[in-house]
């Protein structure tokens, strides 16, 4: 079956260096199965300046349930221009997860923090993403007033906006 994977985390060790701020994490997450090389799924987007991220990006990967899989997740600190850092580091059976309360589960990284895993069963619906501007708009109330402009999202369910 097809799963999604969510991740965040809390309370990660500091490692960008004295007078350098708080780090900036990003996830490398690896699929284990057994007596097979571990395979990059995917890596999460940098979250700037948090010991507590919370990464947007979703992981999809296939599962069958009953057969021994694992997450291996590895936080790492962002540093442009330079060998990034770890932070942390957990292996997280995905069995286990699909199957405690809430199909989420946390776990102690060696080198500190914890890391939160949901696991959810990937419905194909896909993910929407839209980025919307304006650019020299042009003021219609006139020379005292502002104009107040806004965008209308729809969306065609079954030939119906």
């Amino acid at each position: 079956m097809k799963c999604k994977l969510y991740l965040h985390a809390k309370n990660l060790p500091n490692v960008a260096g004295l007078f350098k701020g708080k780090s900036d994490p990003y996830a490398v997450v690896k699929v284990v199965k057994k007596n097979q090389p571990a395979i990059e799924v995917g890596v999460t987007e940098v979250i700037k300046n948090t010991l507590d991220p919370r990464w947007i990006h979703p992981f999809i990967f296939e599962h069958e349930l009953g057969t021994p899989m694992f997450l291996s997740i590895a936080v790492m600190d962002k540093i442009p221009k330079e060998t990034d850092k770890p932070m942390g580091s957990a292996m997280l059976d995905v069995d286990s997860i699909l199957g405690a309360k809430g199909n989420i589960k946390a776990k102690k990284m060696k080198g500190g923090g914890i890391i939160y895993a949901k696991v959810t069963p990937h419905t194909g619906m896909g993910d929407f993403n839209v980025q919307l501007r304006g650019v020299k708009l042009k003021n219609v109330e006139g020379l005292f007033k502002k104009s107040d402009p806004f965008y209308e999202v729809l969306h065609l369910n079954d030939g119906n906006w």
